[in-house]
């Protein structure tokens, strides 16, 4: 039992202190792609359902990632030139 806390404390404690390093934006799109492929998983290895409102959603929320990080990515364009 106190296996368990250790188990699921030290991946967060490590995740806590990689995520000082980073900046937010990143850590904001990794927050999302981590959920994506487990949802990729789920879909496409164990078969769960994909309706209409998933085919509807999970582009909307990948085409507001694009428009999010355009600007970001041309701000870190200009700080290399």
């Amino acid at each position: 039992m106190w296996g368990c806390g250790i188990v699921t404390a030290v991946p967060l404690i490590v995740y806590a202190n990689g995520a000082k390093l980073l900046r937010l934006s990143t850590i904001g799109i990794l927050q999302y792609i981590a959920p994506t492929m487990i949802f990729l998983t789920a879909v496409l290895v164990f078969g769960e359902p994909f309706g209409r409102a998933q085919a509807i959603a999970f582009p909307l929320i990948w085409v507001a990632l694009v428009i999010y990080s355009i600007p970001m990515i041309r701000q870190m364009k200009n700080k290399a030139a």
